[in-house]
């Protein structure tokens, strides 16, 4: 039956309209719009029939679903007119209102094809409407040739994109809605869609676009990779600090395992062209999980603690959430560009793989090292806190008015140091004890052969905990020494007497010294050498040794190696045998691209107790510096605490070394930030913590003038009274110089006060800051400014 025919049994009285209809289908500029279309459309409603409501409705909307086209109109506008004019010449024929504006529904519905689950009278219509795509490979070359001759006033590689993004907007769904067209004609029209795109992809693509995508899918996998990294980061370390070592539960494996298994999985299903509507799953599930982490991290993150460090869980948590949420966005974005004609035509795979793995680990390096410099930026803002506490009611301050008690000239002062003896101090040639009381000087030791042993520092000067030992470092010139003879470089004093007790030749470093033996570092030997006996002993460790006490029958070692863990072991003072170890590399995370001489901080013995207490830094939380402290009767750490302030290990001018003093009821340390403009004043941490268990007791921030920072000027600085206090020397902002007293109380500048005679006040005037050294006395504050030594009462 012709189109004629089928036109007048639908619809008798209006053979006008049938005629009408079939000459704009005959129209010249259709080449596939034409009346070959319409027959094809017809013939499909009737095999479709049975599934309509009304197939007769169906038909109409047939005749007028492309009554009007236009090749040139915008998208839907020829659906609309042809649903106008169907409704229009319609009614005019007397067609039921009900049944008019059922064929304009449908008629609209063409233009996307998007018919709902329950509409069977629009499913069938686009069914048959998309019935061409299923046809033969011939007759759907014929109709995709007749598409492109019908918008020929377009150039290729526009057509190429506007084509091939209508194709795939049809694939994006199931293509027919009908039980019987679906399972018909489904998989052949899937076919005859690709062949075809895979046709204009060419002409459509740029020539590397296809690797746009790429970039951001790579970059997408890199930082679900990154977001696990930085997860098991989070939840490997402790909750909060101080952390019991039941929290520490070490770096989860299963994170980086997991993150990559989903990014190989994801990496899967774009190479193989699944379908591309999943990966918008993934994505979203990225964002969200993303989204909910940072408001938890947020909710959760920490107040700042007095004396404690901040967890680096949160910070690490938090980076991982933003990473998540970032990998979702990527995701997005590469799923969206390659569904874009300008992007459709995808590299050759072994390039996309290649490309996709570069910028996944680029990306991921990139957030991961980041993540250390920001972890670090959060923890330094948490952790600076300064705080306060009342003194003991039994412990008795020392007095302490200020007056200048005595002051004399000294020849280029080196280190001086507080004894029972009195003051001493490391001249070029030797050691003089100078009294604390009036600053006369009661005995002399020096040695010609002897060669600027002031420039070794406060590291040439040691004394025992009694203060009744004296050991001095005093190297010779080679010049000066006899052909075949090795001069003693140490020499080892009673500081009350000057009686000389041994000297000692040795390449080493001394560490430690007591009345009986002198302990010495030989890279990774110990020695030690007798004062008052003969006992002598030489033993091998496994690392370097960098820090040494001697205790009542123990030698305190630290031996470390860089990247391979710090060990504090108690060693026999008769007999050099080891009786304990602590390795501290399986308590903290030290770091090995320090030299350990620079990670591995003093080591103090706490009076009249079997505790010793030391410093390490670790890379923990964007970088900590530890205070720990061990039982060396029971060889057991007894408590660990992080440093408030996270200051930072020698590196350079800016950084300086900490300063660790012992006292009955206080562990003081000194420490400092760096600093980022030599100019401005420096930030110190002057702190005091409990030797029983870490207990913060006070916490000052003292800011330092540019013009005393240096390396040592903790070490040299500063100086431990016996109640606990800290006293140094500050410039003052009318010019003059004075002690600064820092303790429970704060910081409180003390003026220097002259004596009653002009000397005293004169004296008192000449008091400069230039290089000041500080010791304790006889609980007196002594102090070195580089061309003078004084002392106040």
């Amino acid at each position: 039956m012709d189109l004629r025919d089928q036109w007048n049994r639908l619809l008798p009285h209006a053979q006008p309209l049938g005629d009408d209809l079939l000459a704009r289908y005959a129209e010249q500029h259709r080449h596939y719009h034409d009346q070959r279309h319409l027959t094809e459309v017809l013939r499909t409603v009737n095999e479709l029939a049975d599934a309509a409501d009304d197939a007769d409705t169906v038909r109409l909307a047939a005749w007028f679903h492309d009554a009007i086209y236009d090749p040139q109109a915008e998208p839907g506008e020829n659906e609309e007119v042809s649903a106008q004019l169907a409704e229009l010449e319609l009614a005019t024929y007397g067609v039921e209102a009900e049944k008019v504006a059922e064929v304009g529904r449908l008629v609209r519905l063409t233009a996307k094809h998007d018919c709902a689950p329950d509409d069977a009278n629009g499913a069938v219509l686009c069914d048959a409407d998309l019935r061409i795509l299923s046809l033969p490979a011939d007759r759907y070359d014929e109709y995709a040739a007749g598409i492109r001759q019908e918008y020929a006033h377009i150039d290729d590689r526009n057509f190429a994109r506007g084509r091939m993004s209508f194709l795939q907007g049809l694939a994006e769904t199931d293509l027919y809605t009908t039980p019987a067209a679906h399972d018909s004609w489904e998989r052949a029209a899937r076919a005859n869609i690709d062949r075809e795109l895979d046709s204009w992809g060419p002409k459509a693509a740029r020539p590397i676009g296809g690797l746009i995508p790429i970039v951001y899918f790579g970059a997408a996998l890199g930082a679900v990779v990154a977001a696990s990294v930085l997860l098991g980061r989070g939840l490997g370390a402790a909750s909060k600090w101080p952390a019991d070592p039941a929290d520490i539960t070490g770096f989860p494996v299963w994170t980086p395992i997991a993150g990559t298994v989903v990014a190989g999985a994801l990496g899967c299903a774009w190479f193989r062209r699944a379908r591309q509507r999943m990966l918008a799953i993934p994505a979203a599930l990225f964002a969200v999980a993303g989204a909910i982490a940072v408001g938890i991290c947020w909710w959760r993150w920490p107040a700042a603690q007095p004396g404690a460090a901040m967890s680096e869980r949160w910070p690490y948590l938090m980076l991982a959430s933003i990473t998540l949420i970032l990998s979702g966005g990527l995701l997005a974005l590469a799923r969206r560009l390659r569904r874009a004609p300008p992007y459709s035509q995808a590299p050759p795979q072994w390039l996309g793989v290649a490309a996709t793995a570069v910028c996944g680990a680029l990306l991921a390096w990139i957030v991961v090292s980041a993540g250390e410099p920001f972890v670090q930026a959060r923890l330094e803002t948490a952790n600076t806190v300064s705080t306060t506490t009342t003194a003991e009611p039994t412990q008795q301050p020392v007095q302490f008015d200020g007056t200048l008690a005595w002051s004399r000239e000294v020849p280029a002062a080196g280190a001086i140091a507080g004894t029972a003896g009195g003051v001493a101090e490391l001249r070029p040639d030797g050691v003089v004890m100078s009294d604390a009381n009036s600053g006369q000087i009661r005995w002399r030791y020096a040695r010609a052969d002897v060669n600027d042993a002031a420039s070794s520092g406060s590291k040439g000067l040691l004394v025992s905990g009694d203060g009744r030992t004296v050991a001095a470092n005093l190297p010779y010139a080679g010049s000066r020494a006899p052909t075949g003879i090795d001069l003693p470089t140490y020499a080892v004093l009673n500081a009350v007497s000057g009686q000389v007790l041994t000297e000692v030749h040795t390449d080493g470093r001394a560490l430690a010294v007591n009345q009986d033996q002198l302990l010495i570092a030989e890279g990774n030997y110990v020695a030690a050498h007798g004062v008052s006996n003969p006992t002598h002993w030489r033993t091998r460790l496994r690392c370097n040794v960098t820090q040494g006490e001697l205790m009542s029958d123990q030698a305190i070692v630290v031996d470390a190696c860089a990247g391979s863990g710090a060990v504090v072991r108690g060693l026999d003072l008769k007999t050099g045998d080891q009786r304990w170890e602590v390795d501290l590399g399986q308590r903290f995370d030290l770091s090995a691209e320090l030299d350990p001489d620079t990670w591995v901080g003093d080591l103090v013995a706490v009076p009249d107790t079997r505790e010793v207490s030391g410093l390490v830094w670790t890379a923990a939380a964007g970088g900590t510096l530890y205070q720990w402290s061990i039982d060396v009767g029971e060889g057991r750490i007894s408590w660990t605490t992080p440093v408030p302030g996270t200051p930072r290990p020698r590196l350079g001018a800016a950084s300086c070394d900490a300063q660790l003093a012992a006292t009955h009821a206080s562990l003081v340390l000194i420490t400092c930030r760096n600093a980022t403009d030599p100019t401005q004043p420096q930030t110190y941490d002057v702190s005091a913590a409990s030797p029983a268990d870490g207990t913060p007791q006070w916490h000052h921030l003292l800011q330092v003038p540019p013009q005393l920072q240096q390396p040592e000027y903790p070490r040299d600085g500063f100086a431990l009274l016996p109640d606990g206090r800290v006293i140094t020397l500050m410039p003052q902002p009318n010019g003059s110089c004075s002690p600064v007293m820092i303790g429970t109380a704060g910081i409180q500048p003390r003026p220097i006060l002259p004596g009653p005679t002009a000397a005293s006040v004169a004296r008192s005037e000449e008091v400069t800051c230039n290089k000041p050294i500080a010791t304790v006395a006889g609980a007196r504050p002594v102090f070195s400014d580089g061309t003078r030594l004084f002392a106040l009462n």
